[in-house]
């Protein structure tokens, strides 16, 4: 490890050191209030390192893992990662922490199987909005920075390797899996509400008369890590880097799609179109999958982001080369690869704090 001030750099916070200066900065401006905020009141720290130990795992980052394992050990006492990672001996925790640790491993895996019934069990050990929320952030934050850091090693390690030969095309352009005529685009993402699980936060006092949304208020039982998330999402999304904004929406669309995010998708389909002016594109890739995408670099992009997606995520060097291969540069990929590991971040709060719904 490097020594910089009285402050020891990981191996991890290292590998960050390639991307953009602005998102490399937020990331450790937001790592610092998802894991070790001043205030401890809703969950401590050893808590927070905790959860964020068992989501590492389930990634298989075990360099991370071993990374959070010495900050749980340094918080709790020797011994008390060991007891994390052995599922069969949780019975030494508290029975609503491993209540818990269980929630979060399964928002971890599959968000879509996290639903209004485990916040009901959660509250049910007596478990706060506010730390249900921060417990969330937590979980979605160590699955952006396990893809982040993923990403990014390959594609240092990439090299000049072969280049996969691009997919086949199965679907006719402009057309859906069966044949029939790709819907508008207004069809295919429509505008939809969100309904919390858990009871929003108040308002900020300072804005009367706003219009705040159901998720902001959410998020807001913690205002600290709403703020930095925030910066960092639009930094990622429309701040000044290599990638096109509109390549930014298709793979923020790809991966909302493979995580099941119906938010998600229809918020960033529907930019995407309004970027690209393409209406074809995306609406393929909603309604058809990414073998209806005619276009390689956007089916790479496509591809790339759908690798990054599940957990563990399935990307390698081949897919990195296969980018290069159609014209994108390493930052360009450094770019997509930040994008891809956000949307896992937002996908996980929007699908398991609360659910879309049609409007009213």
């Amino acid at each position: 490890m490097t020594i910089v001030g009285s402050e020891r750099v990981s191996r991890t916070e290292e590998a960050l050191a390639v991307l953009r200066p602005d998102v490399r900065e937020l990331t450790a401006s937001v790592d610092a209030a998802v894991l070790r905020p001043a205030d401890e009141s809703v969950l401590s720290h050893a808590d927070r390192a905790r959860i964020a130990l068992r989501v590492a795992l389930v990634n298989e980052h075990q360099e991370y893992a071993d990374e959070l394992a010495a900050q749980l050990d340094s918080l709790a006492g020797d011994g008390a990662a060991e007891v994390v990672l052995d599922v069969e001996r949780w019975s030494e925790l508290p029975e609503a922490l491993q209540a818990l640790l269980a929630h979060c491993e399964q928002v971890a895996l599959d968000p879509a199987d996290a639903g209004f019934d485990e916040i009901t069990a959660l509250r049910a050990h007596g478990f706060s909005s506010a730390q249900v929320v921060a417990a969330a952030q937590i979980v979605a934050y160590v699955s952006y920075r396990v893809r982040l850091l993923l990403g990014l090693s390959l594609v240092e390690e990439a090299g000049d390797g072969p280049v996969p030969d691009g997919p086949v095309n199965t679907i006719e352009a402009g057309a859906t899996a069966d044949g029939c005529e790709l819907p508008a685009p207004a069809d295919a993402f429509r505008a939809l509400r969100w309904v919390p699980w858990v009871e929003p936060a108040d308002a900020p006092e300072e804005s009367a008369g706003a219009q705040w949304t159901p998720f902001y208020l959410t998020l807001r039982h913690d205002p600290q890590v709403l703020a930095e998330r925030t910066t960092l999402h639009n930094a990622i999304m429309s701040g000044t880097g290599a990638l096109d904004p509109a390549d930014r929406e298709l793979a923020a669309l790809a991966t909302s799609l493979i995580t099941g995010c119906e938010y998600c998708a229809g918020v960033h389909g529907r930019r995407q179109v309004q970027l690209s002016g393409d209406e074809v594109t995306a609406v393929a890739l909603a309604e058809a999958g990414p073998a209806a995408v005619a276009d390689p670099r956007r089916r790479a992009i496509v591809d790339t982001a759908g690798a990054l997606a599940p957990t563990p995520a399935a990307l390698s060097a081949a897919d990195i080369r296969r980018l290069h291969s159609v014209g994108l540069s390493a930052d360009d990929v450094r770019d997509l690869v930040a994008v891809s590991a956000m949307f896992t971040w937002d996908n996980r709060l929007l699908m398991t704090l609360g659910n879309a719904a049609r409007p009213r």
